[in-house]
């Protein structure tokens, strides 16, 4: 089985990008307690207090502050593992139909050398010029990563969104694609956030893929699990990925002490990602983990 990349216990970022699946009004107080990004370091520093070693990120348009203040801590940088998930789709329709689609391209390329957007450009315009797909996709995936650069990625997610199409339409090469192209040009291990874990290690087990890092969900009340609680249970019990666990606690339904016991089951859970919001919150998640002590496995 191929290694683990994963830290024990990641840090979420849906709490700072304002992100609740319950409650509207819930994310937008976190979204504009967070949107000052040193706030975000605070607790950042509070999780890394606690033992924490890993961090998700999305490419949302405030992680690029994030990731300075992270590149810019010697601690921090040294320490703590990133976990891009890309791409963040809603990012480029909506500036798009801001700013036009070349502007949004301009923009996106602001923080970059000369050399980079030099490079950038070319690839991806040989790759429209010449109807490459996968020249575009690794000019995207060049353009995505910018705002992590310098940081320590042992492992890069493709969003659920995609993953789940390019399942849905049975596109091997898709995958094989993001594994080839994250591990030759990136160093890190392309891997692959999904809302339906049977079908991605059934699809990985047909193509002859090598064992995935898969970013799920997985909770004892079956919260975004498709295509039914038994059967993930089932896909998590066959020990053929390596899962980091999300929606554990579905979105502040279940108790960090009931979550985490009932994950301590599954063999192939080798991390979770948990969002907290307040050193409070933090303290309580974190001793629930650990106290279960599953994440030292």
């Amino acid at each position: 089985m191929t290694k683990s990349p994963l830290a024990p216990i990641v840090l979420g970022h849906n709490a700072f990008f304002g992100v609740d699946h319950l409650s509207a009004a819930r994310g937008a107080e976190r979204a504009a307690f967070f949107a000052d990004p040193q706030n975000i370091l605070d607790m950042i520093h509070t999780a890394y207090d606690h033992g924490v070693r890993g961090m998700m990120m999305s490419t949302h348009d405030r992680a690029g502050p994030v990731a300075e203040l992270i590149r810019n801590d010697p601690k921090l940088s040294q320490d703590m593992a990133i976990y891009p998930l890309l791409p963040y789709a809603q990012k480029y329709i909506t500036k798009a139909n801001e700013m036009g689609l070349i502007n949004v391209v301009i923009d996106a390329l602001s923080g970059s050398g000369l050399k980079s957007k030099v490079s950038f450009l070319w690839q991806g315009g040989k790759g429209v010029l010449t109807k490459d797909v996968t020249g575009m996709l690794s000019a995207l995936i060049r353009l995505e990563l910018n705002i992590f650069r310098g940081l320590n990625m042992p492992a890069v997610f493709l969003h659920d969104a995609l993953t789940d199409l390019a399942l849905g339409l049975e596109l091997k090469d898709i995958f094989s694609f993001f594994i080839e192209e994250l591990d030759k040009n990136h160093n890190s291990q392309g891997s692959f956030a999904t809302k339906n874990l049977p079908l991605l290690q059934q699809r990985f087990k047909e193509w002859g893929l090598p064992t995935p890092t898969v970013l799920t969900h997985a909770n004892k009340i079956g919260f975004h699990m498709n295509p039914s609680l038994p059967a993930c249970e089932d896909a998590l019990n066959e020990g053929v990925s390596n899962v980091m666990a999300m929606g554990t606690l579905a979105s502040g339904y279940l108790s960090p002490d009931e979550a985490y016991s009932y994950l301590g089951q599954f063999p192939t859970i080798k991390s979770v990602v948990v969002g907290v919001s307040s050193s409070k919150h933090a303290d309580e998640t974190f001793a629930a983990i650990k106290t279960n002590g599953w994440d030292n496995t």
